[in-house]
Formats: C-alpha cells, structure tokens, sequence
C-alpha cells in the first residue's frame, strides 16, 4: 500500500507555499523594522509621545531625537508662572529617565536642513540618516507685519510663547508693576498656538495685580474679532472680577510700536505702556518651507489626516502646532492635541515599517485655563477620522464646555499636566 502521507496534492503545495511566502515576508518585514532608524524633529509634547509609542511597539530599531533645548520645559502652565502662581522650575524638567527607560538617542542640536530626497537630516554639528522620520517643530513666531519688531533685541519686549527664559522674564517685569501702570497685551489672528492662552494669561496678570491691590491696567489688543476659546467663560470671569482692571478691545490688530516712546498703534488708536506682551503672528518654521514640505504662500505644513504624513513624502510624519487645519480637520493648536496626534503618528510609523496598515485614528482633546489663582474653566473634544470628508472631525455629543469656573477645575488642571509630563518623560 501507497504511503499517502508522504504525498501531497496541488492544492496542499499550494496552501503551503502560501503560508511560507508569507512567513518568509513577515519575517523580512521584522528584520528591516528592527534596522531601521527613526528620527524625530522636536523634544516637547509631541515628538515625546510619537517616540515613546514607536518604541513600545517597536523594542528594536533605532530612534534619535533631535531637540535643541537640554530641558523640557512646558509650555501649557507656563502662565502660571507669569502669573505668579508657579516657578519655571515646576514646569521643567530633565530628559535622563525618558533617554534610559526607552532606549532612545537624544541629540540636543538644532536642525538647519532637510534633505527629503537624499532622507538625510543635518545638524549644527551632526549629519543623520533616516528610514522614517517624525517632525514635531511647533511654532515660528513671525513679526513681520509689526513696524519696530524687526528686531526683537534689547527692547525689553518678551512674547514668551515658548515656554523658557523669556517666560521667567515676563515673570520678573510682571513683578516690578507698579500703580498706574499699563500693561499691553497683544493676541494674534488666529490660528495661533494654543487658542485660549493669551485669555489664561490675561486673566493670570490681573489676578495678580488684584491680589496686591496695585492700581494698575491690562490694554487687551485683540486681532480677532471676538475671544477665540472659551469666550462666555472669560468674559463672564473678567466682568465679574477684574472689570476695572482688563480693558478688551476686538478686531484691533497691532501695527506697529515705537520702543523708545513705549506706544503700541492699531488702525485707529495708540496705547503707552509700562510693559508690553506682544504675542505675534504665528507659523511653521522655515525649516519645512525651505525643505519642500510647505507650498510658497502658505503658513503651515500640508498632512494627510489618517496618519499625518505629509504631503510631499510617505515617509515623513508632521505633527503638532506645525500642521495645516485645512488639511487635517479643526482641531486646534494646543499641547493635548500634539501629545495625541504623537500617539497615532508613533502607530503608523511602527506599522509602515512592518508593512502594516494603521487603524482608523482617534483622538482626544482636554484643555484647562485658570482665571485666578484659584478657579478654572475647561473644554474638551473627542476625535475621530471621517473617511468620507477625510478629516478628523469632532465627535458628536462627545465635546463640552464646563458650564462654569470651579476650583476643582483648577486642581484638575494641575494633576492633568503632572500626569501627561510623567507619561512623557518616564
């Protein structure tokens, strides 16, 4: 008798042929995700949460952080420092056990070219190849629309929207305020990093003058035509406590500003003041303009919205306050939404280098503003990928506004932030 187990038909060589090819190519796959190196641009929110989920994902490949700052320091509660509620040293914080605990490379350099062709990075004094390469570069401020900020030097002017020294600057003239001075603060058109934070500031500082009885003004410029973020909140808070101290104007852009003179000019009207916060214009960094991710004119770096690559190379993920709403969805600038788009950015890269398909993103959105020193209001959104509009759009009955100002707010806000930093930098 024929042996028919040492006997295979057509069917069964095929069946496993199949099965072969297909372990052969995902052992390939393995082998070419465990040699490969990515790189990300940005050492904040974003770029921290992308690396970290690639290497939970991926325990083997080389990842290299590129950050020129040798500390994070954040920037959502950095105006609670202006506000004289916090130090900057609450807020920033050494990379050594996020470097340790996950076996990522950090580069503390400044990156002054792209090379999307050659996939090559280079550095003030490095030069970096990459497979896959993440870019989380948040903001460059623009003051080109301002006459008499061409140079921002030695003119005591301190926008502090990167959270750092001049944040503790701003702090330190904030605490020099005297009676009957003004401040000025100015609030872009937006869109802008972090919607509601000039209102958070704006509020801090007269929190702080009101709880030292100082006999001093808040000139508020805003280029928009209303309060952008949380607008009922703010206003109801501003009229209720600090209605002699904060003096709103909308639609007034500033045009220009005389230093010396210490006068800042909209349109129509001029203000003196003893310090001004001039918040500036916003947009991608150059970097990306000059490396060919931005089309000339525009202002922000075009992605696709499932998993924000970019538009001009499969293999280069942008996320963070750099991104093009158009393109994406509106989601807003803020530090919870980079941290969230980091997190499915960091899925798509370790599935693109196994060959895989990403899932359908989503994401989430939580922001806190404090209004004194003791109570805050809220907002949060939920988000998810729309495959016929393609964009990230909000989830329906998933968002809210929290109906008023609370402590317990305020104290959320807090455990909020030291939550996310120890996800982060842990």
């Amino acid at each position: 008798m024929v042996n028919k187990a040492k006997f295979l038909d057509r069917r069964d060589f095929l069946i496993g042929s199949t099965l072969f090819i297909g372990s052969a190519s995902k052992v390939l796959s393995e082998n070419i995700a465990k040699k490969s190196h990515v790189v990300l641009l940005g050492g904040g929110w974003g770029g921290l949460s992308a690396a970290k989920t690639i290497r939970t994902l991926n325990k083997e490949c080389k990842i290299t952080i590129i950050e020129k700052n040798k500390k994070f320091i954040s920037c959502p509660i950095s105006n609670w420092v202006v506000g004289q509620i916090k130090e900057i040293n609450n807020i920033s914080f050494e990379y050594n056990n996020f470097i340790k605990n996950n076996s990522i490379n950090m580069i503390f350099d400044e990156v002054n070219v792209i090379d999307i062709d050659k996939k090559k990075i280079k550095t003030n004094n490095f030069s970096f190849q990459y497979d896959k390469l993440v870019l989380s570069p948040g903001i460059q401020l623009d003051y080109s629309n301002i006459e008499g900020l061409n140079n921002m030097k030695n003119n005591s002017i301190y926008t502090a929207w990167k959270a750092g020294e001049e944040t503790k600057k701003l702090a330190e003239e904030i605490r020099k305020l005297q009676n009957n001075d003004n401040i000025v603060v100015t609030i872009p058109l937006s869109p802008y990093r972090c919607p509601p934070g000039p209102y958070e500031r704006i509020s801090l500082i007269a929190d702080y003058i009101k709880r030292n009885n100082l006999k001093a003004k808040i000139i508020v410029l805003d280029a928009n035509q209303k309060i952008v973020s949380k607008g009922s909140l703010f206003k109801k808070a501003w009229d209720e406590f600090y209605s002699d101290i904060i003096f709103y104007y909308a639609d007034s852009q500033i045009r220009s500003i005389d230093v010396g003179e210490r006068k800042v000019f909209t349109d129509f009207e001029e203000f003196h003041y003893k310090i001004a916060n001039i918040i500036p214009n916003q947009k991608a960094p150059d970097l990306l303009l000059n490396a060919g991710l931005i089309e000339n004119g525009r202002k922000w770096a075009p992605v696709n919205p499932y998993d924000f690559t970019s538009k001009f190379s499969k293999d280069i993920f942008i996320i963070g306050d750099a991104t093009d709403a158009s393109t994406i969805g509106s989601i807003p600038k803020s530090g919870y939404i980079a941290y969230s788009m980091g997190k499915v950015a960091g899925y798509a890269v370790a599935n693109q280098l196994l060959g895989k398909q990403s899932p359908s993103p989503s994401m989430i959105n939580t922001c806190y503003s404090l209004v004194s020193q003791k109570e805050g209001i809220s907002v949060s959104a939920v988000y998810k990928y729309d495959k016929e509009k393609n964009k990230i759009v909000s989830v329906e009955n998933a968002s809210g506004l929290s109906p008023k100002r609370s402590e317990l707010i305020a104290l959320n806000a807090w455990d909020w932030a030291q939550a996310i930093w120890k996800d982060m930098l842990t």
